[in-house]
C-alpha cells in the first residue's frame, strides 16, 4: 500500500529534533505543534483531517517554523506504521512523538455514567487503547533502531470543557488514567532503553508539594519544551503536572 501521504511545507534542517505531535485537530495537539515549532523543532503535524494538519503546518511556517502535515487513522494498525514509515523515509529519523491524539465522542464529555450506552463504552476505550498502544510501539521502534535517544510524552488532562458546567467527564477521565498507567509501564519496558516515556498531566492547580512523586512543572509550555527534547533530561516513567494555560487553547477549525 502507499505510504500515508506527508506534505512539506519547509524542508527539515539537519541538525533540528524532528517531532511528531499527533491530534493537532484539537486545542491542545494545535498548541503543542504551534509551540515546538517556535521552539526550533522540525514538527509533523499530524491529524485525522488533513485540513487540520495542513492548518497548523501553515500556522507554524508562517511564523518561521519548518512543518509537515500527515494524515492518518492512529486506530488502525496498517495506517500508523505507514505514518512512521513515511516519516522514516522522508526525514531519516524521529527523535520525539508528543501523544495528545483522542477520539470525542457523545460519551466522552458531560455525559453521567447511568447515560453512557455499554457499546459507547467499549468502543471508546478500544479505540483510545489501541490506539495509544500502536503509537507508542511503533515510536519505540523507530527510535530504538538507531543509536540516538527519542523521547514520547504522553498528553492527559484534555477535553476540560466540560469542567466549567460541572458535569461529568467520567470516560474521558479513565482514559487519561489509563494512558498515564501504560506511559509508566512503557518507560520500564526493555524496548524503551534508549527512549524516555512520561506524561504531562495538565490540571487547573498545581498538586500539593507533600507528593514528592508529581513532579511539577511550572507550565504546559515549559513542560512540554523540557520534556521533548531527551538531551535535556533523563526522566522516564514520569508523571508532569502542569496547569493549563490561562488563555484556553485555541480549537482548530
Amino acid at each position: 500500500m502507499d505510504p500515508i501521504p506527508l506534505n512539506p511545507q519547509t524542508p527539515p534542517t539537519r541538525n533540528s529534533k524532528l517531532v511528531l505531535v499527533t491530534g493537532v485537530e484539537h486545542p491542545e495537539g494545535a498548541h503543542a505543534a504551534r509551540t515546538l515549532g517556535t521552539h526550533g523543532f522540525d514538527v509533523i503535524a499530524h491529524s485525522f483531517l488533513s485540513e487540520a494538519a495542513e492548518r497548523i503546518a501553515h500556522d507554524i511556517t508562517g511564523f518561521g517554523g519548518r512543518a509537515t502535515a500527515a494524515v492518518a487513522d492512529l486506530t488502525i494498525h496498517g495506517e500508523v506504521d505507514r505514518l512512521f514509515t513515511g516519516i522514516e523515509d522522508t526525514h531519516g529519523h524521529i527523535d520525539t512523538v508528543i501523544h495528545a491524539a483522542w477520539i470525542p465522542g457523545p460519551e466522552s464529555t458531560g455525559t453521567s455514567l447511568q447515560s453512557i450506552h455499554l457499546h459507547d463504552w467499549d468502543r471508546f476505550l478500544h479505540a483510545h487503547l489501541r490506539m495509544l498502544f500502536t503509537t507508542v510501539r511503533r515510536a519505540m521502534q523507530s527510535m530504538s533502531d538507531r543509536n540516538r535517544a527519542g523521547s514520547i510524552v504522553t498528553v492527559v488532562g484534555v477535553d476540560r470543557s466540560a469542567s466549567d458546567t460541572r458535569e461529568s467527564t467520567l470516560a474521558r477521565q479513565v482514559i487519561d488514567g489509563a494512558i498515564e498507567a501504560f506511559t509508566a509501564a512503557a518507560a520500564h519496558d526493555i524496548s524503551a532503553r534508549t527512549v524516555q516515556v512520561n506524561t504531562i498531566r495538565l490540571v487547573d492547580e498545581l498538586p500539593s508539594p507533600e507528593f514528592p512523586d508529581q513532579h511539577i512543572a511550572p507550565d504546559f509550555d515549559t513542560a512540554l519544551v523540557f520534556l521533548a527534547d531527551p538531551a535535556h533530561h533523563s526522566w522516564s516513567g514520569k508523571v508532569l503536572s502542569a496547569p493549563a494555560p490561562a488563555v484556553r487553547f485555541a480549537a482548530v477549525h
